[in-house]
């Protein structure tokens, strides 16, 4: 993407790639693909260029970029394959609650170390009840003095393990995200290393946290400020960029299939079923790119429930897209498309992930509908 783009910016993305095709960074990457697990060595290195939680103001260890910028550089990252950015988005879905929830001395004790990705995060959401299945939630936290003890546990956290600061979402009341628990690695009572299976392995850190008399002082409580649940709108068009760029690389190995299969001596394209398959796919990832990078520009300019709504709606709309663009591309390849080789199948069933993560499309558009004064009912226990 270079519409709408600054001249800073477009430095910030040649930078990037620049970065990714480095000799260095193909060596680390290489040694991480064949590692597996969390990419602690890209993590660093991208650390080190100031990628990680960029859009933390500078006096919290970021680098202090806006919005947009900050999705130009995770863009750029994730089209390139570099590892750290499989985990930049759990790592950000722990920071956002402490950035716009939290108070100056929480910022300042927890955020900037991780605002300059010396120490990891993650948001610790889903319950095995349900992530929003809140009336049944397991996790309590009862006061003990001047403190707080969690019972419970989350599973399916990204970062889990590995993480230095686990964000532990709350039970909510009144059917909204409130609170958030900060629970440092260390502290006793905090059991990890309980790793999922995903159908496609990738280079994270995802499993469980388990929690059994965890005792935090009152100090770790994050509570809503009167910003409400909109910083979900970034986390949201956050996993709308991977599906993006998922769904455009699907893109262009379609394209370039059907420029070298011919047909009648004729490339695959010029076929009118087969090129209006391809501007379909084309049109739907446009639309996807609008929808994301107009959220943050609202965002940048503190228009934040207008953003959040184009969050919701990015979540909705884009890894649904991906995934067709993503099936149609496969398809077209016949055969080749199921063969792993090809890569293009592997990609489609990868593209189920997005649409899963915080939370499917259905619940997404009773958060779309509450902006429009609409209430989802099913957050309240009615039928």
């Amino acid at each position: 993407m270079t519409h709408f783009l600054t001249d800073d910016q477009k430095l910030v993305q040649n930078s990037v790639r620049e970065f990714c095709q480095s000799p260095e960074t193909q060596e680390i990457t290489a040694a991480a693909k064949q590692a597996g697990g969390f990419p602690t060595a890209s993590w660093e290195q991208a650390a080190a260029q100031g990628y990680i939680a960029a859009f933390v103001p500078e006096e919290y260890g970021g680098m202090g970029y806006d919005l947009t910028t900050y999705f130009v550089m995770l863009e750029e990252l994730t089209r390139c394959g570099h590892p750290a950015a499989n985990s930049m988005g759990a790592h950000d879905l722990g920071i956002l609650p402490l950035l716009y929830w939290g108070t100056d001395e929480q910022k300042k004790e927890f955020l900037t170390p991780l605002g300059s990705g010396k120490s990891i995060a993650c948001g610790a959401v889903t319950d095995p009840a349900g992530l929003t299945n809140f009336p049944q939630w397991g996790l309590t936290a009862a006061p003990d003095g001047d403190g707080i003890v969690l019972n419970g546990g989350k599973v399916m956290v990204s970062n889990a393990h590995v993480s230095d600061t686990k964000v532990i979402f709350g039970k909510p009341d009144g059917g909204h995200f409130d609170k958030v628990y900060i629970v440092p690695k260390d502290t006793a009572g905090v059991e990890t290393g309980y790793q999922e299976k995903k159908l496609i392995p990738g280079l994270s850190d995802w499993g469980s946290i388990n929690l059994k008399d965890v005792r935090i002082p009152a100090a770790n409580v994050v509570k809503d400020n009167g910003f409400g649940q909109y910083w979900l709108g970034p986390s949201f068009m956050s996993i709308a960029i991977t599906a993006l760029v998922l769904g455009e690389g699907g893109f262009r190995m379609a394209m370039a299939y059907a420029k070298q299969r011919t047909k009648y001596d004729r490339p695959l394209h010029d076929l009118q079923a087969v090129s209006h398959k391809l501007m379909d796919m084309a049109v739907q990832l446009e639309a996807g790119r609008d929808l994301i990078y107009t959220g943050a520009r609202l965002w940048d300019e503190g228009r934040y429930e207008e953003a959040y709504r184009l969050g919701c709606m990015s979540k909705i709309f884009v890894p649904a897209a991906a995934n067709k663009v993503l099936h149609e591309a496969a398809i077209l390849h016949g055969g080749v498309g199921f063969t792993p080789q090809a890569g293009i199948g592997v990609m489609w069933a990868a593209s189920l992930q997005l649409e899963i993560a915080e939370l499917p499309a259905d619940v997404h558009k009773d958060f779309l509908a509450e902006t429009y004064g609409i209430s989802a009912g099913w957050k309240h226990g009615q039928a």
